[in-house]
């Protein structure tokens, strides 16, 4: 008996190829030929070329109509999936191309067995390396779900009466290629309140550039990802939608109709929504954005509470010739604080500051957490315990620490006031057993950044901080993961809204390196510094500094692709947060 011949058909593409063919969408399985045509429109954001796509040629054998169908999927979102459904036998029209976006790295090769096809069923089969997953709602996560690298992909294709091949089974969903993930979808920042109605707290996702804002709108309706859920302020009505499904927008002013349901929310949470949305649909030039019930036009009060967008407020501190200092970015130099802050008899092992330097905290050792006496607080001890984490402060006041080895909980402390409270206990179980490196709070008190271990993998996690009606926090949400690839971590601090920069190491290299987070996006790796110990972060990508084992502290270049020395003799550089 002999082995049935199998023919194999590659899956590779030249770059740009691959960037015309799943500009508008992602695929099933990247299309492996096929014409390529040049579009006659553009889509809104990021120039991604067009694609013309076709359907079936009487003739094709099932290679071809799988390629053919991958490449009309492909097209689809820029008008419809239609040329797509052409490949499809009726039983397989079902087919659901929202349910899930996979995006993968390198060749996926499509094969099938020659033998078969004599019998007018062929199965056409490969493989994919998954870097990451969209999900309905636009929401992406590194790693493909339930930790599975390499997918299958599998297209069941049945001879029909007239001789023509077509799909008859094929899973729901896209494939795409890391370049055609980026061509086809735009990353979309939506704004919610904070659960005090004070500040915007940032949900990345990532919409089709043909429908974002659209889509944005609709998502905003919704609210936020599960885990930010408890950390903000619901202020649309159950059952609020767009109506019609489109939002209108031209000359700066966007229309955004919606159904009676809205009636039912007060003035105020009117213009929180409104400010939601001109935030989230901000495109390079601000804009206006207009509620309507229907076609009546909804006021929304100009006074009031306005949102705003959290960030750093203060200059970097660092530890130098025994005191704490303030490094001054114009000249990079230090500067004594005033009054002097002296460090004398502490064995200062992490700084932290609220916002312009209040309070002032310095880890003494790793048992205890000390409020340094700065011009308007006198020294207090605010915690002690074995093996403290270094503290991070929210613009509460709350002085974030607790135990490395967990049982479940972190201690937080309000420290801007002369008579420090009395440590409050926040929950967080999904904690229990782990080992944490590193937390950090950011700077809209809404969320928190956590690097564990388990002895066997590291995590890095985000997750919502719950808080009762004082602001006080009692609980931290589900976490969320991200920084897939990194494989061990000492230190995360907030780069900006949504981006973490992680001093570890990754799944490519040993080497210690910064790493920078996308919380809803890829990881990053900067070029590694030799003997890097900590990383201080303040607003901005660029604003990343590595500091050495020596004292060095180094700092992105003007273009950001190298690093360069700044300063020498320094230790523990942190900004507010």
């Amino acid at each position: 008996m002999t082995e049935p011949r199998r023919r194999r058909r590659s899956g590779a593409l030249g770059a740009g190829t691959v960037a015309a063919a799943l500009a508008l969408s992602g695929c099933a399985a990247i299309p492996t030929s096929g014409p390529v045509f040049q579009g006659d429109t553009v889509v809104q954001g990021y120039n991604a070329p067009g694609l013309r796509a076709r359907g079936p040629v009487a003739g094709d054998d099932p290679l071809s109509i799988v390629q053919g169908f991958l490449t009309a999927q492909a097209a689809g979102p820029a008008g419809s999936f239609d040329v797509a459904q052409e490949f499809l036998t009726g039983k397989a029209t079902a087919w659901d191309w929202e349910s899930q976006v996979l995006v993968y790295d390198g060749d996926l090769d499509l094969m099938m067995d020659e033998e078969a096809v004599k019998t007018g069923r062929v199965t056409v089969t490969g493989s994919a390396t998954v870097v990451g997953a969209l999900d309905k709602r636009g929401v992406y996560a590194e790693d493909a779900p339930d930790g599975e690298g390499t997918v299958p992909v599998s297209f069941g294709l049945v001879r029909q009466g007239d001789g023509q091949w077509r799909i008859e089974t094929v899973e729901d969903g896209l494939l795409l290629t890391e370049s055609g993930f980026q061509a086809a979808f735009r990353p979309t920042r939506l704004y919610f309140p904070s659960a005090d109605r004070e500040v915007l707290v940032p949900d990345d996702r990532w919409f089709s550039n043909r429908t974002w804002q659209t889509s944005a709108v609709k998502e905003t309706l919704v609210g936020p990802v599960e885990w930010l859920r408890g950390a903000t302020a619901s202020v649309v009505p159950e059952g609020t939608v767009l109506s019609p499904e489109a939002v209108l927008s031209e000359g700066g002013v966007v229309d955004v109709r919606l159904t009676d349901a809205i009636s039912l929310a007060t003035p105020e949470d009117r213009a929180l929504l409104k400010a939601q949305l001109e935030a989230t649909l901000f495109d390079a030039l601000p804009l206006t954005v207009n509620l309507y019930r229907g076609e009546d036009l909804l006021s929304t009060p100009t006074s009031g509470v306005v949102l705003t967008k959290a960030g750093v407020e203060g200059n970097e501190i660092v530890a130098a010739q025994g005191e704490v200092m303030v490094l001054d970015g114009g000249v990079d130099d230090v500067v004594p604080l005033s009054p002097a802050v002296p460090l004398d008899g502490i064995a200062a092992t992490a700084l932290a500051q609220g916002n312009d330097a209040r309070p002032l905290v310095v880890r003494d050792g790793t048992s205890s957490i000390v409020r340094l006496a700065t011009r308007n607080l006198p020294e207090a001890l605010l915690l002690t315990g074995e093996d403290l984490l270094a503290p991070s402060i929210d613009r509460f006041g709350g002085v974030w620490s607790g135990p490395g080895r967990q049982l479940g909980s972190l201690e937080v402390v309000r420290a801007d006031l002369a008579e420090p409270g009395a440590p409050v206990v926040v929950s967080a179980p999904w904690l229990a057993g782990r080992s944490i490196q590193s937390i950090r709070v950011a700077h809209d008190g809404a969320r928190i950044a956590v690097v564990s271990s388990d002895g066997v993998s590291t995590k890095v996690d985000v997750a919502g901080i719950l808080r009762d009606d004082k602001d006080v926090p009692t609980g931290l949400s589900e976490p969320f993961r991200v920084g897939a690839p990194i494989t061990s971590a000492s230190q995360v601090v907030w780069a900006d809204e949504t981006t973490l920069a992680v001093l570890g190491t990754d799944r490519t290299d040993t080497a210690v390196a910064v790493h920078l987070v996308a919380v809803g996006g890829d990881t990053s790796r900067l070029p590694p510094v030799a003997d890097a110990v900590a990383i201080s972060a303040g607003d901005g990508e660029r604003s990343v500094q590595v500091l050495t084992q020596d004292g060095t502290l180094f700092g992105r270049s003007r273009s950001g692709a190298v690093w360069e020395k700044r300063i020498e003799g320094v230790a523990l550089p942190t900004y507010p947060g």
